[in-house]
């Protein structure tokens, strides 16, 4: 799976609920932070390819770095 940075540094990926781990979300984390949020940009998905494939879209539509 793709992980992405966005100009500022910040980090994006692909992570499940963290609760079932049954539906998956583009999350973020900031420089110097310890925890991951969840992108409210992006849908929550059933399967990680279709949370990849949002977060491909968008990190293409905003010119952010594959990593």
């Amino acid at each position: 799976m793709k992980k992405y940075r966005d100009a500022r540094g910040w980090l994006y990926q692909v992570m499940p609920d963290g609760v079932g781990g049954y539906t998956y979300k583009g999350q973020y984390l900031k420089p110097g932070a310890i925890s991951w949020h969840r992108m409210s940009q992006l849908p929550w998905r059933n399967t990680k390819a279709e949370a990849q494939a949002d977060l491909d879209a968008y990190a293409e539509q905003k010119g952010w770095e594959v990593i």
